[in-house]
């Protein structure tokens, strides 16, 4: 069995969620999965909880009820109805979790066979906008990827980790950009490092408003192995109004375990503030990503900016994934992730999305790109 994303697409000012995985095995064999009570106790839910299903009658008019149980003992039951029942094709039901009784949104979930494996996908109907984000803010994205994962598990043989000598990092460009596009305000210099006015697009990770918002930094951080950044970056990074040894690569947290840093220029400075934490890539960009792919072993290199460099290496088809924090602010002008008329073709697709009230962050796996795209 490959393993596959589970992508969850929430847009702005809807009160839709949908949750798209696909499956090495049968729609027969998902559908199964998904409707006996014995399997379904096997995986429902993140992995740290327990659950207890006191009813799942899945036909036309059939009700269910289940109970999860946290480390720390707190108790969350969910009900609802089967409407709709077609065998390996179609469940259409509701869905109520106890706590807010009276908000009640209705999932629709559709087995594709797609030739040997299966796309499941579920489209879930909330109330309102605002029953919709308060479920996402509930931290909701955490339990369906984890209950997506075991489903692989209980319908397929668990995946073969890959070879300790064979790499599986990604090279990531991760940028926050505004809704115009810009990746920094106008008048970025030593003293503003995102222009003037240009700290909005980093809210996100910075004030962290919400917990989603955390555990997005965390996970990034988790899987960054090295990083590269342009020499104007560095330039604000390694001044005085940059980092310290409280803050740094994934914002204000402990620096002591950071990954290095390289940075891509001309020629090395002749003093470097903090010096332990960068290296100095001067002959171009395959060198650069070559040293720090070197450096991450089996994580991600992360070209977190400026919006040149992260552009230069996205041209030059260097890239898998776009990692994009979108954040709700009209720059008007600054520095363009993607420069008016001379950007070069690029062809992505979205593997996740998700919403926070500070930034919609979304996910491409990029296809292609540089002079062939």
């Amino acid at each position: 069995m490959s393993l596959k994303p589970t992508t969850i697409t929430a847009r702005p000012g809807t009160p839709f969620i949908d949750v798209v995985r696909d499956f090495d095995a049968t729609p027969a064999q998902v559908f199964r999965a998904s409707t006996d009570p014995e399997l379904v106790a096997e995986w429902l839910g993140p992995r740290n909880v327990e659950i207890r299903i006191s009813e799942y009658d899945v036909r036309p008019g059939g009700r269910y009820r289940y109970i999860h149980r946290d480390p720390d003992g707190t108790e969350y039951a969910f009900r609802g109805v089967f409407h709709t029942v077609t065998a390996d094709e179609l469940v259409i039901q509701t869905f109520e979790y106890d706590g807010w009784p009276g908000q009640v949104s209705l999932e629709s979930t559709t087995f594709e066979d797609l030739g040997g494996t299966t796309r499941l996908h579920t489209h879930s109907v909330f109330p309102s906008v605002e029953a919709r984000d308060a479920m996402i803010e509930s931290g909701m994205e955490h339990g369906i990827r984890d209950s997506m994962d075991r489903l692989a598990e209980v319908v397929g043989p668990a995946p073969v980790p890959p070879a300790p000598s064979t790499p599986r990092g990604r090279v990531v460009v991760d940028i926050s950009m505004s809704l115009d596009g810009y990746v920094a305000a106008a008048g970025v210099d030593e003293e503003h490092g995102l222009g003037v006015g240009g700290e909005v697009l980093h809210a996100w990770a910075v004030d962290q408003k919400t917990a989603r918002d955390a555990e997005i930094l965390d996970a990034s951080v988790a899987r960054t192995g090295a990083v590269i950044m342009g020499r104007r970056t560095f330039d604000f990074v390694d001044g005085p109004n940059g980092w310290s040894d409280e803050m740094g690569y994934g914002a204000e947290r402990d620096q002591s375990a950071a990954p290095p840093v390289f940075v891509v220029t001309h020629s090395a400075p002749e003093k470097v503030r903090l010096g332990d934490r960068f290296s100095f890539a001067t002959d171009g960009l395959d060198r650069a990503l070559a040293e720090a792919k070197a450096a991450a072993g089996d994580k991600d290199v992360v070209i977190m900016g400026g919006g040149n460099t992260a552009y230069g290496f996205l041209r030059a088809g260097l890239v898998d994934v776009l990692s994009v924090h979108l954040a709700p602010v009209v720059l008007g002008g600054g520095t363009p992730l993607f420069p008016a008329g001379e950007s070069t073709p690029l062809r992505l697709e979205l593997t996740d999305s998700f919403r926070t009230a500070t930034a919609e962050h979304l996910t491409y796996r990029v296809i292609n790109g540089g002079e062939d795209a």
